[in-house]
């Protein structure tokens, strides 16, 4: 009879498996297999990159647009704010809406420009008082704040 019971069977995967242990041992064995494999897998990554590599490049494209997307929330979470770049943009805002506002302006372009001086002018004076009371009432609440005690 035979090797027909499962304590036969089992034995002779253990046989099978210590003689491939002991060939896997001998160095040349183990180089050539590597060696066999490696011009495999390199032969599939060669006709797998070749035929991918515009997936490859979109997914990491996507992956670095969603990194800088979850950073910014982040930093939105967080209370920073990129406050150079909103204030770039909101002066470039401001000058394109005036420009357009100076070539779709309904009256000739000399009236604009007095109206607009004017109105400079008038601005200019507005905030130079502004600063100018503010001076004075910051100078008159220092100077009426009781001593401390701590002068010589």
């Amino acid at each position: 009879m035979g090797n027909a019971g499962p304590k036969n069977r089992a034995k002779d995967w253990v046989r099978l498996a210590a003689k491939l242990s002991l060939i896997l041992t001998d160095p040349k064995v183990r180089s050539a297999i590597g060696d066999g494999l490696k011009g495999h897998v390199d032969d599939v990554t060669d006709t797998v990159s070749g035929k991918y590599d515009d997936v490859k490049d979109t997914v990491s494209s996507k992956y670095e647009d969603a990194v800088d997307r979850f950073e910014a929330a982040a930093a939105a979470i967080q209370g920073k704010r990129d406050w150079p770049s909103t204030v770039t943009g909101f002066l470039v805002g401001v000058g394109i809406g005036a420009g357009l506002g100076i070539l779709l302006a309904p009256a000739a372009g000399a009236e604009t420009r007095d109206v607009i001086r004017d109105r400079a002018a008038d601005l200019k004076d507005k905030v130079f008082g502004s600063a100018a009371a503010a001076s004075d009432r910051i100078h008159r609440s220092v100077t009426s704040m009781p001593p401390t005690g701590t002068e010589r």
